[in-house]
């Protein structure tokens, strides 16, 4: 494997080049969405190679071992003689969730959800810090696998249909999940609950290293400007400092950097203690050489290119996500900072993401507060990757949106309330054709 990543990545260098020759640039190109970090090889490779302008063959082998430290199985591990994987968890490896760095499949079963879902919990209210108050003896999530106890939770799903129809009278359904579960010993009267599927880890470093200040000017929280929008920063900790810090990763924004986010799915999905989240003096399960080759493969990986952008068909489905406002939220372009990830700094790319809370209405609400987001806030998901999930994932069904309830790009629209309203009416109201069209444009990211 790290033979194949080697060839494809010096092949895209050279490539890149001549593809970007070729490639007519209208307003608002957004075909290099990495910026310097975009790679345009095949779609097997497309979120798993190293970014192409790491140019140190050190660091360039660094983030292959970071690739194999991300993929591997933890099962069977050791440290101190010990398995470092749970005992209790959801799954055994980072790509087992993050299938090639995209979503994982939607494979619902008695106590297991596949590869890609999970469920968040917590006990009502917050801590004075304001992060989830964590279940004793259970944490943070239900983790529905060991390898040497009984599972402990009865879980089941089952879908809820709702009908609708678009102005031209094109009849939809949309689906909202039901879930169920028991925790041994647990009122589950005093727990909030959110079931939640794995995201995509694309362009990782360049989202860490917008400037606190540009997400500062985009948020609009009292919507002074009027224009139904009031997206805000979420707060948070840094658990490495203890210090107040602003949210990026997750759908709540909850952690502040790669590192953290990387750090609690370790704790949370695999059971592993390491050196931010639930290490003690003789039990630290994640070398931390390990945290930090994973949080470097996410950092420093390419983004794929945006592709059929000369397409009539997409081109007008971008005019038509701007009538509708849709980049209101969803930024089209941003640009880095300096950095310590010099492969980072000083990028303009095209995430789709302004990065900050926004009410997105009763529809999607949950009541698992986290931090300064409420139940019905939500981050902005950035939409770069969209049309390589489904290609990339050779088996099972896919889901969006933070719980997978929407089973197509158009069900994902159509679920946007709240702040998101305006341009879901919008969309509701154009003809086949040209839904159509924006769709079309999605998938070309």
């Amino acid at each position: 494997m790290k033979k194949l990543l080697r060839s494809f990545f010096f092949l895209s260098l050279s490539l890149s080049a001549a593809i970007l020759t070729a490639v007519s640039v209208f307003a608002q190109d957004v075909t290099r969405l990495g910026g310097d970090l975009t790679s345009y090889m095949p779609l097997f490779t497309a979120l798993e190679l190293p970014a192409p302008n790491i140019r140190s063959e050190e660091m360039f082998q660094y983030h292959l071992q970071g690739h194999t430290d991300f993929h591997g199985s933890f099962r069977g591990v050791l440290r101190d003689g010990k398995p470092i994987l749970g005992p209790f968890f959801n799954h055994q490896a980072c790509g087992a969730c993050h299938v090639k760095d995209g979503r994982g499949p939607i494979e619902i079963s008695r106590n297991s959800f596949g590869s890609a879902m999970l469920i968040k919990v917590a006990l009502k209210g917050l801590n004075s810090d304001g992060s989830p108050r964590s279940i004793p003896g259970v944490g943070e999530q239900l983790q529905d696998h060991s390898l040497r106890f009984k599972t402990r939770y009865n879980i089941s799903l089952a879908w809820k249909y709702l009908q609708g129809a678009y102005l031209d009278g094109t009849p939809y359904i949309l689906r909202r999940p039901r879930l169920n579960y028991t925790i041994p010993d647990v009122d589950t009267s005093k727990v909030v609950s959110s079931l939640r599927m794995s995201p995509t880890v694309i362009g990782m470093g360049l989202l860490e290293a917008v400037p606190v200040e540009t997400l500062e000017a985009l948020s609009d929280p009292d919507d002074l400007d009027g224009d139904g929008i009031s997206g805000e920063v979420s707060r948070v900790i840094d658990r490495a400092t203890g210090l107040p810090a602003v949210g990026r990763f997750g759908f709540r924004a909850s952690h502040p950097s790669v590192k953290q986010q990387s750090a609690a799915a370790f704790f949370n999905d695999m059971g592993m203690t390491n050196s931010i989240f639930g290490a003690t003096e003789s039990s630290l399960d994640v070398d931390p050489a390990v945290l930090e080759r994973v949080t470097f493969y996410q950092q420093a990986a390419s983004v794929p290119a945006a592709r059929e952008q000369n397409d009539p068909d997409v081109q007008e489905g971008k005019n038509l996500f701007k009538l509708l406002n849709c980049q209101t939220c969803h930024v089209m372009t941003l640009r880095t900072g300096e950095t310590e990830v010099q492969e980072v700094s000083n990028q303009e790319f095209h995430p789709f993401t302004d990065l900050l809370l926004h009410d997105m209405g009763a529809g999607l609400a949950d009541k698992r507060r986290e931090f300064t987001a409420n139940g019905r806030e939500w981050r902005t998901t950035p939409l770069w990757g969209l049309g390589l999930v489904r290609i990339l994932l050779d088996h099972g069904s896919i889901g969006y949106m933070h719980d997978g309830r929407a089973r197509t790009l158009e069900e994902a629209i159509l679920w946007h309330g709240g702040e998101g309203a305006r341009s879901r009416d919008g969309f509701k109201a154009l003809n086949k054709t040209q839904r159509e069209q924006l769709v079309r444009f999605l998938k070309s990211l």
